[in-house]
């Protein structure tokens, strides 16, 4: 004779309740879990932008570094009074002794205007699979000097006219094309060479113009044809200093100690014009070497800089590490809508299952980083987001058992890769999108959710409304 079944097993209202939680708290720690791959891949992208980073400089070292002209600035050799200490024999002994005599020092001016005009060619070179922005550019200088040593309160006992010279500062002499003679109006014109180093080792060109004479003004003009990468910057040497820079080049970058006062950005380039008066450079117009330290200086010059960086406009290691960021909310989205269904079809989706979805997710990141490194940005988003979404579809097909919820699945997963996509590439507004969508996602969960009596599903009753219950 058979023995009668067994009758079911009735979990008791505080098992209900203990499993519902043990589902909530595993998926919590599922998604920090989830982060150990992110971190991952975070890795591999640091590792491939160390090499993006070596790829640039490799380039920059064989084209030329990035450019800062300094100058042109007058140095003129003079001569002042002053007591000399001197070793004489008085008797049978050597004593010193102070004597007036006189000592050479070297007077620097600074031009009274100078007009910097010049247009610049940025072009991208490759270095493997990676790329960095160079340029060359042509420099008109203009202006006109006043080396007057008494308004510039120098005491002068002799002034050395013929050794004057007029110095000019480039970061990278290396990038130095081509530099025209120095032109004053009505004089000789002099070649530029290699600077004494005494003279100022931050000037390391210099043009002899033996012709100057006291108080007279010197009008000047010349070209440089430099090349150079990531950006071009101009000291704004002149009492009154306006410069002058256009480039093809749609996403210019302006840096440095000032902006422009006028620009012009468009789809074909920039136009952009710059005037700085000397009240805000931080070194004076004129000064010697017996009252100033050049040491000190030359790292006021550099900081007074500005100009233009040529950046690339958002590459495929930013958009990704950008990316990165919101992996959580994709985690939180995913296993919410899952949990729902959970909840309001009472299916049943092991933890395993969330893991290998959550698994899906973080290969699009590194999907995504691969694939930019020879596509397009928005290729590369676009076919790693496509297969992501299919593959957690196709998987979640196996448990959700209906294409109603599996089109659920996959067309919000399609949604927030696209809202994502328009997040990372609206840089200004980006903040604002991601906690838009953050707000509408939370919307979106309560409304689904209003009607669920969670006490009801702690008793394992039906998930009915209230309205239904009613």
């Amino acid at each position: 004779m058979d023995s009668a079944p067994e009758p079911p097993v009735i979990p008791t209202p505080a098992s209900r309740r203990l499993s519902l939680f043990l589902k909530i708290t595993g998926i919590c720690l599922l998604i920090p879990f989830l982060h150990i791959p992110l971190a991952l891949t975070n890795g591999v992208l640091h590792e491939r932008q160390g090499y993006q980073i070596q790829a640039a400089r490799e380039i920059a070292g064989l084209w030329g570094k990035a450019q800062q002209v300094t100058g042109p600035v007058l140095a003129v050799p003079y001569a002042y009074r002053t007591t000399v200490i001197r070793q004489k024999i008085v008797g049978e002994k050597v004593v010193p002794v102070e004597e007036p005599g006189l000592q050479w020092s070297m007077a620097y001016f600074l031009p009274e205007k100078l007009a910097v005009q010049g247009t610049v060619e940025p072009e991208v070179r490759h270095r493997g699979i990676y790329e960095a922005v160079v340029y060359s550019t042509k420099l008109k200088f203009a202006g006109s000097f006043q080396s007057d040593f008494a308004a510039a309160g120098i005491d002068s006992e002799r002034i050395d006219w013929a050794q004057a010279q007029v110095l000019l500062g480039v970061a990278d002499l290396r990038g130095i094309r081509a530099l025209s003679a120095f032109q004053p109006a009505g004089g000789k014109t002099a070649a530029f060479e290699s600077a004494d180093s005494s003279r100022g080792g931050f000037l390391p060109l210099g043009a002899k113009v033996g012709d100057l004479a006291p108080g007279v003004r010197l009008d000047f003009e010349f070209e440089a044809a430099l090349q150079g990468s990531e950006r071009l910057q101009i000291v704004p040497a002149g009492k009154v200093t306006t410069v002058k820079l256009a480039a093809p080049w749609a996403d210019p970058s302006f840096c440095g100690a000032y902006l422009p006062v006028t620009r012009q950005v468009g789809p074909q380039g920039f136009a952009a014009e710059w005037e700085i008066a000397h009240f805000s450079r931080g070194f004076p117009q004129s000064w010697t070497s017996r009252t100033a330290n050049l040491a000190e200086l030359g790292p006021k010059l550099d900081a007074a800089g500005f100009g233009v960086a040529f950046a690339q406009p958002v590459d495929g290691y930013r958009l990704a590490e950008r990316a990165q960021k919101y992996g959580v909310l994709f985690f939180v989205l995913v296993f919410a809508v899952f949990f729902l269904f959970e909840i309001t079809a009472r299916l049943k989706i092991h933890p395993l299952q969330y893991a290998m979805v959550g698994a899906a997710l973080c290969l699009f990141f590194l999907g995504f980083l691969a694939l930019s490194e020879f596509w397009t940005t928005g290729l590369a988003y676009g076919a790693a987001a496509a297969l992501c979404t299919l593959l957690v579809s196709a998987y979640a097909w196996s448990f959700l058992r209906t294409g109603v919820r599996t089109l659920t699945i996959g067309g919000g997963l399609a949604a927030t890769y696209g809202y994502l996509y328009f997040v990372l590439k609206s840089q200004d507004y980006a903040l604002v999108a991601g906690t838009a969508a953050l707000f509408g996602a939370l919307a979106l969960v309560m409304f689904c959710t209003r009607r669920i009596n969670w006490y009801s599903l702690e008793m394992n009753a039906p998930a009915v409304s209230t309205a239904e219950s009613s």
